[in-house]
């Protein structure tokens, strides 16, 4: 999802630079040992780095091989316990040792779901079946902190705005950032209903967590309704942005809304991406838990069935933000050709494919003046009879069903260009649809 990935690296960009300035990472001693004595005796040699370690499941186990990799293992001449329980409790309060991520005051450690068991089942589990239950495990807490992050913005942001809103009876909220605003409360609503499912679920199942996938499928339909989140954004957080450096009413409350400890030292736009986020990880959540599930496992046909509509669903919704923006794409290109007439080029259905100069290889020109000064696009003789066009003005606004001929006049005061239509644009005739009649149903549709 191009659109969604491209504003997500913005900001994650932006957070980084942030996050690097207050270098928090946690360290350890890195010891060698000492074999002048019998007597196991380390030095201290100097510190050494503990890494987040990426995975697409924040919360996934690292490998044990990555593991040595980070932490010193001392020398134990003492050989008698080689009890394979006990190399598994090992293993697993390395792996407790290792996994941190990045916060917004440093580095902590992940919670993760052996923290949460018995050390015993867990080093009776098999390694696929421990990968699962951590997954399952990152759903179902990243579920109930996208809720308590939805709820914070609605309570700390959205309820005070309509509040002041009431008391000096006139609205502040310009119209995308209300829209962006009333997606947020809606997807509120949802998810906590989601989320409460897959407690329940959690609950009645703990320790070992059998299927959540046919929770997820039933509600899988909610992301439909984040293509109007898309649509509106980058138009909501221009508009924000434009308050705060006002300072109007909107942007003196949102700056002072931020400023309080519940907001994490973070910014309104910043809670907005919350949404993206969400939505960039559920694809791979739901990859990682079919790749941790068995073929013929109890949850293996709801969990393909899952990832499946999921892909169908968010396609749709990057369908309908692409649809979106080459119709705001041609309305605007429409504002800045003179000479259409009654043709409208903003219509369903057609695409902008390019705006750019009919003759590309200008200075190939300069060394053949007379096909230069032979070159003369006329215009509908109606119109104009005599008028020659600089060949260096002429542009081609090319649409999958249509190709203009435009010249450029000049640029609008956003450094945009304006043209002046020189082909004859298609009458109303020939830009209308067919209709046939289906036999087999009583609708019609478009040829």
């Amino acid at each position: 999802m191009s659109f969604i990935g491209s504003i997500y690296r913005r900001d994650s960009a932006q957070r980084k630079s942030q996050v690097l300035k207050t270098p928090t990472t946690p360290t350890t001693e890195q010891t060698t040992p000492h074999h002048k004595t019998s007597k196991m005796s380390f030095k201290v040699s100097g510190r050494i780095h503990i890494p987040f370690l990426h995975n697409t499941a924040k919360t996934a186990p690292a490998k044990e091989s990555t593991l040595q990799s980070v932490l010193p293992t001392p020398i134990n001449n003492n050989k008698n316990n080689n009890n394979n329980t006990t190399q598994k409790k090992n293993s697993i309060n390395l792996r407790r040792q290792t996994i941190v991520h990045r916060t917004d005051n440093g580095y902590r450690r992940n919670t993760i779901w052996s923290d949460t068991v018995d050390v015993d089942l867990v080093a009776n589990l098999s390694p696929r079946e421990l990968n699962r239950q951590e997954v399952l495990f990152e759903i179902i807490k990243t579920e109930h902190e996208y809720v308590r992050d939805l709820r914070l913005i609605e309570e700390l942001f959205i309820q005070p705005i309509k509040r002041a809103e009431e008391k000096s009876k006139k609205p502040i909220v310009p119209e995308n950032l209300n829209k962006i605003f009333n997606s947020i409360s809606y997807f509120l609503f949802i998810h906590e209903v989601i989320s409460n499912c897959l407690n329940e679920r959690q609950e009645a199942q703990s320790p070992l967590v059998r299927s959540i996938s046919d929770i997820l499928l039933a509600y899988v339909w909610v992301f439909r309704a984040y293509a109007p989140y898309l649509i509106h954004y980058e138009d909501a957080l221009r508009e924000l942005e434009k308050s705060i450096r006002k300072k109007d009413k909107l942007g003196r409350l949102v700056k002072s809304q931020q400023k309080l400890a519940s907001c994490r030292n973070m910014p309104l736009s910043t809670y907005l991406l919350k949404p993206f986020q969400r939505l960039l990880k559920y694809p791979l959540l739901i990859m990682n838990l079919l790749k941790c599930t068995e073929k013929d496992g109890f949850d293996y046909e709801n969990t393909v069935s899952l990832k499946t509509k999921l892909d169908q669903v968010l396609n749709d919704v990057e369908e309908q933000k692409r649809s979106h923006d080459n119709m705001e794409r041609l309305r605007e290109l429409e504002t800045r050709i003179h000479g259409l007439g009654p043709f409208r080029l903003a219509v369903n259905n057609r695409q902008l494919v390019s705006e750019s100069p009919a003759c590309r290889n200008i200075p190939s020109l300069k060394k053949q003046p007379s096909l230069r000064k032979s070159l003369t696009v006329m215009s509908d003789p109606a119109q104009s009879s005599n008028r020659r066009h600089s060949v260096r003005n002429l542009y081609t606004l090319e649409c999958n069903d249509i190709v203009l001929l435009a010249e450029r006049t000049g640029v609008t005061k956003e450094g945009q260009p304006l043209y002046t239509l020189i082909s004859r644009p298609p009458t109303p005739l020939d830009d209308e649809p067919v209709l046939v009649h289906k036999s087999e149903d009583s609708g019609v549709y478009y040829d």
